[in-house]
């Protein structure tokens, strides 16, 4: 039978700006009516989510990695008619900037893309200047720890490395190792008063205190004896490695450039950023690698987040752009960028990287961004007090 629409026969709904209607010789009753209703389809079907954003036509993203550029023109080219306004900056600068809209009632951007969870969720987050969202179709693949209070887009590890043209492996396997007089000036680590991320390191050393004086014990065969003042084992480390001359730098790769440098003759070992392994593509002479054996853990994740910013001007856009960072089932899609090696997804149902071992199989400690955010004034206030 040949369905066409006509005049008084048509029941039509303008629904996200589509109209949509009874085909002709369709009877119904209340019942029905009802049930459509409920399960959106016939008259009630909603539009689609790339639909409500093409009618929004463009969505602005403030992303702490130059690699928004990447994945904002592959959406683009996937959603036509969709255009992306990508603002590049750190993540501190994105907090401030969104911090100082909100207040000042400038709604700007649409979604933001950032480190530093703990201050996000203090200062942007309870205040209410953004909110989580989920793509739903993929909620049920994602650990309840990745998706509450804020999306987790992947993390990254920083780990314990050495040099491997001298060592045939790692020459320290317990954290404590960094303390010893033989290596005494020869432990590198950035700055946490310059590279944030890394307070969330010594937070989660803190927290993790019991564990830290299990490691001793093992270490030195004795129960660890804290410093007048000093609160737990997590404290008495950082101490005791500030005492014991460690070498702080600027950033990561000052880490591993120091560490992996050739014709060493007793190179330092150094924490640093799993995914600075990568620079041994661009620089071969490089040796150095990860301490895998690092007891009671080879390093601390740090995660990175994305929310959709408050009364954001086009928010069916900011879930689509979400919805499209967040990958396909193989790393793919708007997550291309950052399936590489020394990151890790936070689906479960995407692989890691090739190259790079499963998360699985590697001992390294969660962390707590109510608790660094709750300890983030002490830890650096100890931190610059033994500095």
């Amino acid at each position: 039978m040949r369905v066409k629409r006509v005049g008084c026969m048509v029941l039509a709904l303008l629904i996200g700006g589509l109209v949509i209607g009874l085909a002709e010789g369709q009877k119904i009753d209340e019942a029905t009516r009802a049930w459509l209703q409920q399960v959106k389809v016939g008259p009630y079907q909603e539009a689609t989510l790339y639909e409500l954003a093409l009618a929004e036509g463009e969505v602005t993203i403030y992303s702490y990695s130059s690699r928004v550029h990447n994945f904002a023109a592959t959406f683009e080219a996937r959603y036509p008619g969709i255009k992306v306004n990508a603002f590049d900056m750190d993540s501190g600068e994105i907090l401030t900037k969104v911090l100082a809209e909100q207040r000042a009632g400038r709604f700007s951007a649409d979604v933001i893309y950032l480190k530093d969870p703990a201050a996000v969720i203090a200062e942007l987050y309870e205040p209410g200047y953004v909110f989580n969202y989920i793509p739903p179709d993929i909620k049920h693949l994602l650990p309840p720890h990745y998706r509450e209070p804020l999306l987790v887009h992947h993390i990254s590890l920083d780990v314990f490395i050495y040099n491997t043209e001298v060592y045939d492996s790692s020459p320290i396997t317990n954290i404590w190792d960094v303390t010893r007089p033989e290596w005494r000036g020869k432990f590198l680590m950035p700055d946490p008063l310059v590279t944030t991320e890394y307070i969330e390191v010594l937070a989660t050393i803190v927290q993790n205190a019991d564990a830290m004086a299990a490691a001793y014990a093992e270490a030195f065969g004795e129960p660890l004896v804290l410093s007048p003042g000093v609160e737990n084992a997590g404290y008495e480390w950082i101490k005791r490695m500030l005492g014991n001359g460690a070498v702080i730098v600027r950033s990561t790769d000052d880490v591993s450039n120091a560490v992996g440098a050739p014709g060493q003759v007793a190179p330092p070992v150094g924490l640093t950023a799993f995914s600075r392994l990568r620079d041994k593509e661009k620089n071969p002479q490089l040796a150095f690698d990860v301490a895998y054996g690092m007891g009671p853990v080879l390093g601390v994740e740090h995660q990175v987040v994305v929310a959709i910013v408050n009364r954001a001007p086009h928010p069916n856009a900011a879930k689509l752009l979400i919805q499209w960072m967040m990958g396909d089932d193989r790393g793919g899609w708007g997550y291309a960028p950052y399936h590489v090696f020394g990151n890790w997804p936070t689906r479960v149902d995407v692989p890691a990287p090739s190259g790079v071992p499963a998360l699985a199989e590697l001992a390294y400690w969660n962390t707590d961004a109510d608790f660094v955010w709750d300890n983030y004034g002490k830890i650096v206030d100890f931190w610059t007090l033994n500095r």
